[in-house]
């Protein structure tokens, strides 16, 4: 085995970085890998599972109930007056509804008549049944889906 000296000069005690003296032997990044996967030991997993099992089960395992956050008294004032709100919008609507429930058409062609009055002043009348009861059918329906819009935004 050979030895590696080099003088030193008088100095504080301290190498320079040039004056570095080492008794090294270089190893490869290979060799070490090599060195340390044949000392390894393969594991073999307990448990064979499949990735689509698990994507299966986890929805079912893991429920995580939602976080309510605390309302502020100013978010909850807030909250109330826009209920108070829609509670009336409903109102209106209801007994509107129930207006129209109480308008009667017949089979007869000119017993009920309708007008209709623009923003120009134009108006149009008419007292053909079967479009009345048309207009009807229609005004039911669209006050009927306005009341089921409306019950949706009354939450707490």
């Amino acid at each position: 085995m050979s030895k590696n000296t080099t003088t030193l000069k008088p100095t504080n005690g301290k190498a320079k970085v040039n004056e570095v003296v080492a008794d090294a032997t270089v190893v490869s990044a290979e060799k070490i890998i090599a060195e340390v996967a044949a000392e390894a030991e393969v594991v073999k997993p307990i448990l064979d599972i499949k990735p689509e099992v698990v994507a299966q089960v986890i929805p079912e395992v893991i429920k995580v109930a939602p976080v309510v956050k605390e309302m502020t008294m100013i978010e909850k004032i807030l909250k109330v007056e826009n209920l108070s709100l829609v509670i009336e919008k409903r109102a209106k609507l209801v007994q509107t509804r129930s207006e129209l429930d109480r308008f009667q058409t017949s089979s007869n062609d000119f017993n009920c008549s309708m007008r209709l009055n623009d923003s120009d002043g134009n108006v149009f009348t008419t007292s053909f049944t079967p479009g009345v009861k048309k207009v009807v059918e229609f005004l039911r329906q669209a006050f009927d889906e306005s009341i089921e819009d409306v019950e949706k935004k009354i939450t707490f």
